[in-house]
C-alpha cells in the first residue's frame, strides 16, 4: 500500500501539475499549478510561468513577452517587469539555473513544431506522423508524447518509459501515473509500486495481491476496503461513482 502523497488540484478538484510527499507538504500552496491552470482556460493560449515540482513559484517568470521576480509561495512580484530581451537584468535571475533562454527544452521544441506546422500549412501540406510534444508546468517533458500516432508514457527529459504504450486514437484518460510512479517517482524514495499499471500506463483499477482483492483511483489509492473479490461490475463503478 502506498504512503501519503499531497497532489495539486484545481478548483473544480481535479488533479494538476504539483506533488510532494505528504512529510514534505507542510509548506505546499499550489499557488502557481493552480494560476496557471486557471489562465489556460480563460486565456485559451500557451502560458509559460514555471512552476516548481511542488506547484510553486520559481523566483523567475517570463509570460507574453515580460519577466519578473516572483515570491514562490504567493506568486507576487517582488521585482520588474522588464521585456524578456532584459531578463538578465533581475535578481533573481540565476545564469547556472536559467541559462541563456527562459524557456526550456520541451517548450523551445513546442514552439518549433508549431512552427513548423504552420509554415506547412501555409504551403498547404500537413505531414501525418509529426510528433505532438506535452509539457509540464516547470518546463520539464509530459507524462506522454505522441510519434506517429502512438501515445509513449515518458519521463522529465522526454525519454520513453518502459512499454507503456497506446495508439493515440485510444488515449482519452491516458495519465502515465502509474508508470511515472513505477520508474520515477517511488524509486527516488527508495520504494517499489507493488500495484499493476495498465498498458497505457494508468493504473489497473482492479488490484490484487493473491486471494486478496481491492479497488484503486487514478492516482493508485485503495477506494475500498480488503476485499475477498472485486466488486459486481468491477472497480471502474466504484471510481467513477466516487467523482
Amino acid at each position: 500500500m502506498f504512503t501519503g502523497r499531497c497532489f495539486c488540484s484545481d478548483g473544480n478538484g481535479n488533479r494538476i501539475f504539483g506533488q510532494m510527499w505528504r512529510t514534505d507538504a507542510s509548506q505546499m500552496t499550489c499557488a502557481c499549478s493552480r494560476r496557471r491552470a486557471e489562465m489556460e482556460v480563460s486565456e485559451k493560449r500557451s502560458v509559460t510561468l514555471h512552476c516548481t515540482r511542488s506547484g510553486d513559484y520559481e523566483p523567475l517568470q517570463c509570460d507574453n513577452g515580460m519577466c519578473w521576480c516572483a515570491e514562490p509561495k504567493t506568486g507576487q512580484p517582488t521585482a520588474g517587469p522588464v521585456p524578456e530581451s532584459d531578463m538578465r537584468q533581475l535578481p533573481c535571475y540565476s545564469t547556472s539555473k536559467v541559462g541563456s533562454q527562459y524557456l526550456r527544452r520541451c517548450e523551445s521544441l513546442v514552439h518549433a513544431i508549431a512552427k513548423i506546422q504552420q509554415e506547412q500549412q501555409d504551403h498547404g501540406t500537413n505531414f501525418l506522423g509529426n510528433p505532438v510534444t506535452f509539457c509540464d508546468y516547470d518546463g520539464s517533458y509530459g507524462p506522454y508524447q505522441i510519434t506517429n500516432g502512438i501515445a509513449y508514457c515518458t519521463g522529465l527529459d522526454g525519454e520513453i518509459l518502459g512499454s507503456w504504450q497506446v495508439v493515440s486514437s485510444e488515449m482519452t484518460g491516458m495519465n502515465c501515473n502509474c508508470a511515472r510512479d513505477t520508474i520515477m517517482y517511488f524509486p527516488e524514495r527508495g520504494m517499489t509500486v507493488t500495484e499493476t499499471c495498465q498498458p497505457n500506463g494508468n493504473y489497473m483499477p482492479n488490484q490484487n495481491v493473491g486471494n486478496v482483492f481491492y479497488c484503486v483511483d487514478s492516482d493508485g489509492y485503495p477506494t475500498t476496503d480488503l476485499l475477498d473479490q472485486w466488486p459486481p461490475g468491477g472497480c471502474s463503478n466504484i471510481i467513477s461513482n466516487s467523482k
